[in-house]
């Protein structure tokens, strides 16, 4: 199996720690406030053992990977990505895919970028947040997404759902 060189990604983030609108504009008031996916930022780096303990989280998205049906040279984007997990396997399964994950917590970005380079694979990551996305009308095929609609308010799904129809390709799908 050939393996790609690594590569290292930029993140921006805003004066108060948190991510930064598509303008250049910080996010940190009302419902763009980002909380971690454990509910504290130093309970960050224990969400990959956690998450193994307590679910089947890679029985899943595998599934997940393979409802997407992905083909060779599409985009996709990991929308919430975290500490990478799924990212990492839909790049694996489908090494000829573009692959971007995007997450609002700098720690998890963070981690996501050592496990890429361990890994050896060329994935964008960046930093922003799933109802704000920094990226273009018809960027990419599909949109995945697992652990994340749960965490966003109801105002933050719809807000999340438009943004996701905004950078789909046509005929492009989401899976959740």
């Amino acid at each position: 199996m050939k393996t790609q060189e690594a590569t290292e990604t930029t993140t921006r983030v805003g004066h108060s720690g948190y991510g930064m609108r598509q303008g250049g504009e910080p996010l940190g008031k009302g419902s763009d406030r980002y909380i971690p996916s454990l509910g504290y930022p130093w309970l960050t780096s224990l969400y990959d053992p956690l998450i193994g303990l307590t679910m089947r989280d890679t029985s899943f998205k595998r599934r997940l990977v393979r409802q997407a049906s992905i083909q060779g040279g599409q985009r996709v984007l990991d929308l919430g990505c975290g500490t990478a997990t799924l990212t990492l396997l839909i790049k694996r399964m489908h090494p000829e895919a573009e692959v971007v994950g995007l997450d609002g917590d700098p720690r998890a970005i963070r981690i996501a970028q050592a496990k890429m380079a361990k890994a050896r694979l060329s994935v964008a990551l960046n930093l922003g947040m799933a109802f704000d996305l920094p990226y273009p009308d018809g960027s990419f095929d599909h949109v995945l997404s697992s652990l994340v609609f749960h965490h966003l308010t109801r105002m933050d799904k719809e807000r999340t759902f438009q943004e996701v129809s905004r950078v789909l390709r046509p005929g492009g799908g989401l899976h959740i």
